[in-house]
């Protein structure tokens, strides 16, 4: 690239972003450019919006100093109705958590010296202890290195997470698994398989119980389920008003790749569905066994 001189420590981080072979060591135009495709393709898949029209009670407090990685988080977790706060060092961080309240903290370790990573991690565990906070506190970090891991164990962290490729995956995935869902009266969740999720709705006619069903869609593509089954049988009553969390769901699914269909609806569902011109798209089933056979055949590429 004529004019523009790149570190080796910047290709890595480039490469790595982007998916690529972390192992170059010199690269030419064409490969850099190749990269920042990948990294636009990556960021244009976690910017495809998805209302809310309420956010959730989720705060989480994201420290790090790669604006790509900011970017990435904030995207992610908006889909899934967090309220996000944003701090680029130790003392923004610290500042932050000691005016307002945080259930998670997410920070990178290199912030950007090693140093202020542990000691912001370090304030963080004595102010879980001092405050009696049950904040989770999951590190991100370029390196995989044993010593370094167990050491941020040892400072009382949740979780660690080596920013691979799959990083955005491993962090909604860790959030969802230890989230307390106050949603269980709305649905019931379960997985056929590793990309297969079923939700039960029983009650669907509220914008909360919407929001709510929609946020857990997000959470569930978002971390590779993209095959999405709504088993209705509970809901005999829908209001058209209502119609639009078809179209939300079916393309979330669809443009992760995967698919949304539907389990024994009733007419009033069959009749929204027509109502958002989706009844041709969105399949409907009369047994979960059915629909999970039609999934695993109709595979998208």
């Amino acid at each position: 690239m004529s004019g523009i001189e790149i570190t080796k420590e910047q290709l890595d981080n480039l490469m790595k972003l982007a998916g690529l072979d972390e192992r170059v060591q010199n690269a030419d135009s064409n490969t850099i450019s190749k990269a920042l495709i990948e990294i636009e393709r990556k960021l244009n898949y976690f910017s495809y919006p998805l209302s809310f029209s309420d956010v959730s009670n989720l705060h989480i407090l994201i420290a790090d100093d790669m604006e790509l990685s900011i970017y990435q988080l904030t995207s992610m977790l908006r889909k899934i109705g967090a309220e996000v706060c944003v701090s680029r060092s130790k003392e923004e961080a610290i500042a932050e958590i000691k005016k307002k309240h945080f259930d998670y903290v997410i920070l990178d370790l290199f912030l950007p010296d090693f140093e202020d990573g542990f000691e912001l991690l370090k304030f963080v565990n004595e102010y879980k202890k001092n405050k009696n906070n049950d904040v989770k506190v999951l590190v991100m970090s370029g390196t995989d290195d044993n010593d370094t891991v167990q050491k941020c164990y040892s400072e009382g962290i949740d979780e660690f997470i080596s920013k691979q490729p799959d990083w955005h995956k491993q962090v909604m995935k860790f959030i969802s698994d230890t989230v307390v869902k106050a949603s269980a009266d709305e649905y019931k969740k379960y997985y056929i398989n590793d990309n297969i999720c079923v939700l039960n709705i029983h009650k669907i006619n509220n914008e909360n119980y919407i929001n709510n069903i929609i946020k857990e869609v997000n959470a569930n593509v978002l971390t590779g389920k993209v095959n999405i089954i709504f088993d209705m049988e509970n809901v005999k009553v829908f209001s058209d008003k209502y119609a639009a969390i078809f179209a939300q769901v079916f393309k979330a699914a669809n443009q992760a790749g995967g698919q949304f269909v539907i389990v024994k609806p009733s007419r009033d569902i069959l009749d929204a569905l027509k109502f958002v011109f989706l009844n041709n798209a969105i399949k409907t089933f009369y047994s979960i066994e059915e629909a999970v056979k039609d999934i695993e055949e109709n595979v998208i590429e």
